[in-house]
C-alpha cells in the first residue's frame, strides 16, 4: 500500500449514505448495455439518479447537470468512443468528479487507448479488478491525482495520501453480471456528496459489500440474489452497517 491502511466506521458510511438520499445527485453513466438496468437500479436504492445518454450529440448537455460522470468500458461502441471526450470536456469544465471502470482493458488496444485518454483528466477515480488494474498500471503511474480502486476478495483503495481495506462482499456478487459495473456507479454517487474520493470510495464499496452479506442471506441463488441486494442497499442503515463493521 502507498500510505497505512485508515480506518473507516459505520458512522462515516451511514453519513454519506444520508448525503446522497438527501442531496439526489445525478450520475451520468457511459456503461455497457449488460450492466445498464442494474447500474441504475442500484443508484435509485442508494437515493441517486441515474442518467445514461449514449449519443455524441446530446451526451455534453444531459451530463452537464450531473453531480458525477462515470464512463464503463465494457461495450464499447463507435458512438460511446466519440462520446467519450465530449464527456471529459463537461468534467473538465464543470469540475465534475470521474470514474472509469476499464472493463476487460487488458483484452483490447482499443479500450486501453481510451482509457488513457480519460486518464490524460486528473484526479480520476479508477475501479477494476486486478488484472485490468495490472494492464492499466503504466498509465496510471502517468496519471496525476488518480485514485486506484481494485475490487476482489479484499477491496483496496489507493490514491491522494490515503489507503482503505475493504473486506466485505459475497461470493454470489461474482455470479450477477453488471454487479462490478454498478459498483462504480456507486462509487460515483458516494464522490458527488463526499470530497475525499478514497472514503468516497471506501464507503461504497463497504455499503454495497455488506447489502452483499445481508442478501446472500435471504437469497435461493444468483437470480434472486440480484433482487435481495437492490433491497439491501435501499435499506441500509448505520446500526445494519455496525453490526457487520464490528
Amino acid at each position: 500500500m502507498s500510505a497505512a491502511s485508515a480506518s473507516l466506521d459505520a458512522a462515516q458510511v451511514a453519513s454519506i449514505l444520508a448525503r446522497v438520499a438527501e442531496r439526489r445527485p445525478r450520475v451520468h453513466c457511459l456503461t455497457n448495455t449488460v450492466a445498464q438496468n442494474v447500474t441504475a437500479n442500484m443508484l435509485l436504492a442508494v437515493g441517486a439518479i441515474p442518467s445514461m445518454a449514449s449519443h455524441p450529440e446530446e451526451v455534453a448537455a444531459v451530463a452537464a447537470g450531473a453531480g458525477a460522470i462515470l464512463i464503463n468500458l465494457g461495450t464499447i461502441s463507435s458512438e460511446g468512443e466519440r462520446a467519450i471526450p465530449k464527456l471529459l470536456d463537461v468534467a473538465r469544465e464543470r469540475g465534475l468528479p470521474l470514474v472509469l471502470d476499464p472493463v476487460f482493458v487488458e483484452l483490447s488496444p482499443l479500450r486501453m487507448r481510451l482509457a488513457q485518454a480519460v486518464l490524460r483528466l486528473p484526479g480520476v477515480s479508477v475501479r477494476g479488478n486486478a488484472a485490468e488494474m495490472a494492464a492499466l498500471d503504466p498509465a496510471l503511474a502517468r496519471a496525476q491525482g488518480v485514485l486506484r480502486v481494485t475490487t476482489g476478495r479484499i477491496d483496496r483503495i489507493e490514491g491522494a495520501g490515503s489507503a482503505y481495506l475493504v473486506a466485505h462482499g459475497h461470493a454470489l456478487m461474482t455470479r450477477v453480471t453488471g454487479l462490478g459495473c454498478a459498483s462504480s456507479a456507486l462509487v460515483a454517487a458516494c464522490r458527488t456528496v463526499e470530497p475525499d474520493p478514497a472514503l468516497a470510495a471506501a464507503a461504497a464499496l463497504t455499503a454495497y459489500g455488506i447489502a452483499g452479506e445481508i442478501a446472500a442471506g435471504r437469497a435461493a441463488g444468483p437470480g434472486s440474489f440480484a433482487m435481495h441486494l437492490i433491497d439491501a442497499l435501499a435499506g441500509l442503515d448505520e446500526a445494519a452497517l455496525a453490526a457487520r463493521m464490528g
